[in-house]
């Protein structure tokens, strides 16, 4: 039987998506903005390129749950957002 450790990291990882191939000019606001109609979101993270002072072109995003995740992947794997591809 899996430790409850397990079972929260499991589902955890259902929730967490990562979002790819985010134009330049994305800004937080706008890609929680995309994202906010599938689910209450946990956390949004835009990592960033201190030395270009800029994002580094992808995000992690966390839902509150699973099955949000899972509806913005259906929904917005292959998607455009300010003319890219996510």
């Amino acid at each position: 039987m899996p430790s409850a450790a397990a079972a929260t990291s499991a589902l955890q990882s259902r929730r967490a998506l990562y979002v790819g191939g985010l134009a330049d000019d994305a800004t937080e606001p706008t890609l929680r903005a995309a994202l906010i109609p599938f689910g209450p979101i946990k956390s949004l993270d835009v990592p960033m390129d201190y030395a270009k002072g800029s994002h580094k072109g992808f995000a992690f995003v966390e839902y509150e749950y699973a099955d949000d995740a899972s509806e913005a992947i259906y929904n917005l794997d292959g998607a455009e957002l300010m003319g890219r591809t996510l």
